[in-house]
């Protein structure tokens, strides 16, 4: 069964949306997509400064070891984090 890392982050509401974008494309996607068991991802935002991430991986271990990686220091401030059963995928 597959685990999520989902994790909620807060966003500085009036940086630049195309700025966010590049980063993300350019170099959080392909290291997250290295990490152990790495499956999918998804990344929302709400436009006023709030994100999240939804990372699956194909176990709980592999999941629980992303944990650290997907809330660098330095990086957005992490509102939340949790790891979660996939129990249904759409």
């Amino acid at each position: 069964m597959t685990h999520a890392v989902a994790v909620t982050v807060k966003i500085e509401a009036g940086s630049d949306l195309a700025h966010r974008a590049k980063i993300l494309d350019d170099y959080v996607i392909p290291e997250v997509k290295e990490l152990p068991g790495f499956q999918k991802a998804t990344w929302m935002n709400d436009g006023v400064g709030t994100g999240l991430c939804i990372v699956v991986f194909d176990t709980e271990e592999h999941a629980q070891a992303a944990v650290t990686p997907l809330t660098p220091p330095g990086g957005p401030a992490v509102i939340t984090s949790g790891i979660y059963q996939v129990e249904v995928e759409a």
